[in-house]
């Protein structure tokens, strides 16, 4: 815009030497100094006012586009019809409104999780808080004097303990992964000995369940770097939860595969089939499938957190998680990048 003055000035002096030399010559007349430079600058002044009007009108609408947005309207865009720094001012403060918007939008859906959090987690520490209270007040009311019904109230009681005590883990650990501020302590290891050692421990926990373990594990030995306390409590989520969802009696299966540059860890187990859009929202934070009362386990219930964990903590560790369901046939995929010796 700093050619606008100066081809304003340059054209009024043209303007002005033409008429001089008009009058001059054609007319003998000369203005005099009083005249001619109120005349030179009128015509500066009008040139001036003609080129920057168009700029003007322009700046009035970014003035008028900055008040819409300080007044809360972010979906206000400028019309970019200028390739000069106005053009490049208006598209930054489109830029910036967007940026605000989108800043705004996810303030708003972290508010509504939050909300949904609490209304989640106070409904499901609800039902059991309300169980165990109320066979606590059978017991200290002496209502019931049949010792073997007493040891099957204190036992359900229990019972309810771990289930809070399940749901309220799960919600700390979602609430620390989520929190942004989470740090990993990498470790290069090899996964086949961590996934035997986890197995070798949950064999005894499937077995009281009528479930048992077929593992088929790659004989060479795969390094991958992760942290192994938080991969530890992927992998019992994983087993946790097909234990949970598997017939009874049945068979957990768990492998370990090389893919390339990865290593497939894979659960797969078989229960109640169902629909393509439970199987979408597997993961999704509070999802839980109904049991059957015939696949009932005496395992504490969770505040369906557990795949939701698992999937975060694969992806902190530069890993990929996924499902593949057939007709109640389930297989949960873990790949990790295979680290070279």
């Amino acid at each position: 815009m700093l050619w606008v003055p100066v081809v304003s000035f340059v054209l009024a002096v043209l303007l002005y030497l033409g008429m001089d030399t008009l009058t001059r010559y054609q007319f003998g007349f000369v203005f005099s100094n009083y005249v001619s430079l109120p005349i030179f600058f009128g015509m500066f002044f009008g040139l001036f006012f003609l080129f920057t009007r168009r700029i003007v009108t322009y700046f009035k609408e970014i003035t008028d586009g900055l008040n819409q947005i300080a007044g809360g309207n972010l979906e206000f865009r400028l019309p970019l019809t200028r390739q000069d720094q106005l053009g490049s001012v208006a598209q930054n403060i489109n830029y910036m409104a967007e940026q605000l918007q989108r800043q705004l939008e996810r303030e708003r859906q972290l508010e509504k999780s939050k909300m949904e959090l609490i209304t989640h987690v106070s409904h499901d520490l609800r039902t059991p808080l309300t169980s165990v209270i109320g066979y606590l007040d059978l017991l200290k009311s002496h209502a019931v004097q049949d010792e073997q019904e007493q040891e099957r109230f204190i036992g359900n009681a229990y019972h309810k303990t771990q289930q809070l005590k399940k749901l309220i883990d799960d919600l700390f650990e979602y609430t620390r992964l989520t929190g942004g501020d989470i740090q990993l302590f990498l470790e290069t290891i090899e996964i086949n000995k961590l996934l035997a050692q986890m197995i070798s421990e949950f064999e005894p926990v499937a077995g009281e369940h009528r479930i048992s373990i077929e593992k088929n594990l790659f004989t060479k030995p795969f390094l991958v770097n992760i942290d192994v306390e938080k991969m530890v409590r992927a992998f019992d989520n994983l087993l946790i939860n097909a234990l949970k969802y598997s017939r009874s009696p049945g068979e957990i299966r768990i492998g370990l595969f090389a893919e390339e540059s990865h290593v497939k860890i894979t659960f797969e187990n078989e229960g109640s089939a169902i629909t393509p859009e439970e199987e979408a929202r597997l993961f999704e934070r509070f999802f839980k499938l109904e049991l059957k009362e015939t696949d009932q386990r005496s395992l504490p219930a969770g505040a369906g957190l557990g795949l939701t964990i698992a999937k975060q903590i694969v992806e902190m560790n530069n890993g990929t998680i996924g499902v593949i369901h057939d007709a109640g046939r389930y297989i949960f995929w873990i790949k990790l990048p295979i680290v070279n010796r």
